[in-house]
């Protein structure tokens, strides 16, 4: 069981750049199957990520990325999430994420959802959302 004063070391990078590199008491991750809260001490676990709001705790206060699929590599100590899109709220323009929105919710009225584009647009969608959701909390 971890301490109170223990931490993690947090790492998200994609194959652009290094999005964030920090030491943090919790990070909550938007896995394939729900989110995934991950604590100092958390048992070693290998995670697929979807599109989605990660949060840190870091010196007490909480803070966001939205994330675009990939994985995370869970240690006792450690967090790297390997991204395929990563994007802090200083990065989103809200008028940007809402006309991918729109995009988004136009291609899926015309879409099923066993057709080719489907998940395609359902992601574009989820991540509009959360960036127009993290962009009006702060």
């Amino acid at each position: 069981m971890a301490d109170g004063n223990q931490s993690l070391s947090l790492t998200v990078v994609t194959r652009e750049r290094q999005v964030l590199e920090a030491e943090v008491e919790e990070v909550v991750l938007p896995a394939y199957h729900g989110y995934l809260g991950v604590l100092p001490g958390h048992t070693p676990l290998l995670a697929a990520l979807r599109v989605g709001t990660m949060t840190y705790r870091q010196g007490g206060k909480e803070e966001h990325l939205v994330i675009r699929w990939g994985f995370a590599e869970i240690l006792p100590n450690r967090v790297i999430v390997l991204a395929e899109g990563a994007t802090r709220p200083s990065e989103i323009d809200v008028t940007t994420a809402e006309r991918m929105k729109a995009e988004a919710e136009t291609e899926l009225a015309d879409l099923a959802s066993h057709d080719e584009g489907f998940n395609a647009a359902q992601a574009k969608l989820e991540e509009s959302v959360s960036m127009i959701s993290l962009a009006r909390r702060g």
